[in-house]
């Protein structure tokens, strides 16, 4: 009957080294990214900006809180009033921001799209993005397929063209 041998007397420990420097890579990969984590949070610039526009008959006045950081839109207090019926837009959906342009080699503008029943408000600003936004009028212009850049719809009224301007508090 053979005996056997312990495993650690006949293979050395070559690969501890290894797993120890794996193990200290780990950790400081995770620090890394708490660190970066947490910057990112701290970076954040929600700014509020006020928002005035008219179209015809139509009235949207309220806010919009912008993060300047990263762009996003956070949240929205708008109303939009017809002397008969008034919409409150407060949602924030995903997709809220988009980039638009009117053609090939045209400027890129950024709009901001809320949807309250059957009503939809798009306010476009002629900035390429919202990170580092600091306020501007609204974009009033055509599309290329139709339809303008700022503006509301609602029901069976179609697009309603809007002018104004969207100023930090």
């Amino acid at each position: 009957m053979q005996t056997a041998t312990p495993v650690p007397a006949l293979v050395p420990r070559e690969t501890h080294a290894l797993a120890y420097l794996a193990k200290w890579s780990l950790r400081v990969v995770l620090l890394l990214g708490a660190m970066v984590a947490l910057a990112s949070q701290a970076t954040a610039a929600p700014v509020v900006f006020d928002v005035s526009a008219l179209g015809e008959l139509w009235d949207v006045s309220g806010t919009v809180t912008i993060d300047t950081a990263t762009g996003k839109v956070l949240s929205a207090d708008l109303t939009a009033e017809d002397g008969i019926s008034t919409v409150i837009f407060d949602t924030v959906y995903y997709g809220t921001v988009t980039q638009i342009t009117a053609r090939p080699g045209y400027p890129v503008w950024t709009r901001m799209y809320f949807e309250a029943g059957p009503c939809s408000l798009f306010l476009t600003v002629p900035e390429a993005t919202l990170v580092g936004y600091k306020g501007s009028s609204l974009a009033l212009a055509t599309e290329a397929h139709g339809g303008y850049t700022s503006c509301i719809e609602y029901g069976s009224e179609g697009e309603i063209p809007l002018t104004g301007s969207l100023e930090p508090k």
